[in-house]
């Protein structure tokens, strides 16, 4: 009977060692538990590296848009503030001088710069208010232009309101 026993265990244990050299062969790795959480270790430090480097580019690409949008706006404020400047001082100055000199920068932004980064209300407003502009020669005696006090105010409104939508709403007008 003693001798059926070890016969027994004998096949029992040669029956656990296949399934363990199955189970070795099959996954690649020993039966040693270290091992199994080497791998899971090594697996989760792949996967956070993974998160990494996706949150690390989604906040550079946000970060430059923003930089990006923020100069944008900036030159889009300088310009309008320009024209502003340009259209009220031809509208209320008294000098000759002065009046030439914002009528040429008005015409530099109209025709250049301001180009760059007007809507389509300020185009519109730019356009009824340089139809109202002199462009030949003026008399002092002409000045202050109190029929283009209106106009100015009304394409300042017009800058002012495509400024607060740009604000509101980034690149809407790229």
């Amino acid at each position: 009977m003693l001798y059926g026993l070890e016969i027994r265990n004998f096949h029992v244990m040669r029956i656990n060692l296949i399934i363990v050299s199955f189970q070795e062969e099959r996954w690649g790795m020993e039966s040693d538990p270290y091992k199994l959480w080497d791998l899971v270790i090594k697996g989760l430090t792949l996967v956070g590296v993974v998160v990494a480097a996706v949150w690390a580019y989604h906040t550079y690409t946000d970060t430059k848009e923003k930089e990006f949008y923020s100069a944008f706006w900036n030159a889009k404020l300088t310009l309008f503030l320009e024209t502003s400047s340009a259209a009220s001082t031809m509208a209320t100055t008294e000098s000759l001088d002065e009046f030439n000199k914002a009528r040429t920068k008005y015409w530099e932004l109209f025709f250049g710069r301001l180009s760059l980064v007007e809507g389509l209300s300020v185009k519109v407003a730019m356009e009824s208010f340089s139809a109202l502009v002199p462009t030949g020669l003026m008399e002092q005696k002409a000045l202050p232009l109190k029929s283009l006090q209106q106009p100015a105010y009304r394409l300042t409104s017009a800058l002012k309101q495509e400024l607060g939508h740009a604000w509101q709403k980034p690149f809407g007008e790229l």
